[in-house]
């Protein structure tokens, strides 16, 4: 259904760092030596930057996704794209994170798996009205970048992209590129048919999360969806068995 290749124009890309200030980076005071931390501005006695750790650990061992309380969606066997089995989200003040399963009967080309997330920042109808979800989705960004490479999970580092439609809340397909494959946005790591990544929120440039924002999920083959969540069953007034994206805190 989608065929949207991220790696062009990687050059033109705008590339955004992120740093974090450690304990051990930090100035130590004493004469005229710096005294306040460089990336928060406050004093070091004082700063807390370097020192959050998210409650979800991008590894590849998911047992800390049962200490959280994530929102989350299970595939409806009738609908129209089966291949995403399970979708959670949890936030915190840094990360997005986002877990899958997925069908490793229907995941069968594992040569180039594309995994994408839309995410309405705003969760009003204004962005791409892809026909997935009800209420035209209304995304206004979208990640693509592969979690199988090869025949072997890769790490999650996607493209980013912005919606550049001139008609809001319809299905146009139109985007732009705003980081390329490779920022750093976002990491990911995969075991049997489970797979976790997270994505820094600082790196997505423009991005102000409603106190409530919606996200959905595809997986591919062949640069065709055959896994959506969320879902629901078909019928003759919902060929697609849309409905409405995920509904997620933007701090939980």
């Amino acid at each position: 259904m989608k065929k949207f290749m991220t790696i062009a124009a990687m050059f033109a890309a705008v590339m955004v760092s992120f740093s974090s200030c450690n304990k051990e980076d930090k100035p130590q005071g004493g004469g005229n030596t710096v005294t306040t931390c460089p990336d928060c501005g406050e004093a070091l006695e004082d700063c807390t930057c370097g020192e959050f750790e998210a409650a979800i650990q991008i590894d590849g061992d998911f047992a800390d996704w049962a200490a959280v309380t994530p929102v989350s969606a299970t595939c409806n066997p009738d609908a129209k794209y089966t291949a995403l089995t399970t979708l959670k989200v949890y936030t915190d003040e840094m990360y997005i994170h986002v877990y899958f399963e997925f069908s490793e009967d229907e995941i069968v080309d594992r040569a180039w798996v594309p995994f994408h997330i839309y995410i309405n920042a705003d969760n009003n109808t204004e962005g791409c009205g892809d026909d997935q979800w009800i209420g035209q989705g209304g995304q206004d960004f979208l990640l693509e970048g592969a979690v199988l490479a090869d025949d072997a999970f890769c790490s999650y580092n996607p493209g980013l992209f912005t919606y550049a439609g001139v008609d809001p809340a319809t299905v146009e397909w139109a985007w732009t590129d705003v980081l390329p494959e490779g920022s750093g946005i976002a990491s990911g790591a995969g075991a049997g048919n489970k797979y976790e990544l997270s994505i820094m929120k600082e790196m997505v440039p423009g991005m102000e999360l409603a106190e409530t924002f919606g996200l959905g999920a595809d997986i591919q083959q062949s640069w065709n969806s055959v896994g959506v969540l969320p879902n629901t069953a078909i019928a003759d007034d919902n060929a697609n068995g849309a409905v409405p994206m995920l509904q997620v805190p933007a701090v939980m």
